[in-house]
């Protein structure tokens, strides 16, 4: 009896393995596709550095605009990671440079200093550059993808999806990414996004291939469920004059 217990548990993990496996080996399959349709891996590689004008609007839960801003940047990738920021609020230049060690915030000539405050900053900048590298970045190590079929999204798009966690799945403050891909073009419909208090769904609604690279031109960002039904409109983004180097 133990026997045939023991057995039907080694079964069971076979049979589990083999799924995850396929499921992974499926979602490799996706993001290769969308990574050629994006410009190829190749001409991603090349590229030193770039940069961009984004615009964005915020908007609270009633529809007002809660903020907009213009924002100059530069990414450099290598020899290593790089970036720059700079805006203009309340006619004053505000100014963020990583130079691959250390943050620095200006505003105007006076130097923000406060720890926490530059830890912040460091952290938009990793998200502009996170959102704008996809799905060139996806096969990273330390990725851990999962097939999950065919979706319907809220706008009555049918998709495919695929989940991406960065880091340890069993880490309950990890974020969890969902890319949904065009059935037949394999560019980057849009992604949900769980993060500790909140989910966010970004649709690329327009692309930019000035440069070889497909990247994003008019983005909207929607506060939605679980479920991905839409709760607000929290953002709208605008992206142009693009440049690699």
């Amino acid at each position: 009896m133990k026997f045939r217990q023991i057995l039907f548990i080694v079964i069971l993990v076979v049979m589990v393995t083999n799924c995850n496996l396929s499921s992974e080996r499926k979602a490799l399959a996706i993001i290769k596709k969308s990574i050629l349709a994006h410009g190829s891996v190749d001409l991603w590689n090349s590229i030193e550095s770039f940069t961009l004008q984004k615009e964005t609007w915020l908007y609270l839960e009633n529809g007002e605009v809660e903020n907009h801003i213009i924002q100059e940047i530069e990414f450099r990738q290598k020899p290593f990671f790089e970036a720059k920021m700079s805006w203009v609020k309340d006619s004053i230049i505000h100014r963020i440079v990583f130079d691959g060690t250390r943050t620095k915030y200006l505003m105007g000539e006076n130097e923000i200093k406060n720890e926490g405050f530059l830890a912040n900053k460091k952290k938009d900048i990793d998200a502009a550059y996170y959102v704008l590298t996809k799905p060139f970045n996806l096969l990273e190590q330390g990725k851990n993808l999962e097939y999950q079929g065919i979706t319907k999204l809220a706008d009555g798009r049918v998709v495919e999806t695929v989940q991406v966690i960065d880091g340890d799945p069993e880490n309950p403050t990890v974020d969890i990414w969902w890319y949904f891909f065009d059935t037949q073009s394999f560019q980057i419909v849009g992604y949900r996004v769980k993060t500790s208090d909140h989910f966010s769904m970004v649709y690329n609604q327009e692309w930019d291939n000035s440069t070889g690279i497909l990247f994003p031109k008019i983005r909207e960002s929607y506060r939605v469920d679980s479920l991905g039904n839409h709760l607000y409109l929290r953002a709208k983004y605008q992206f142009k004059n693009f440049s690699i180097n």
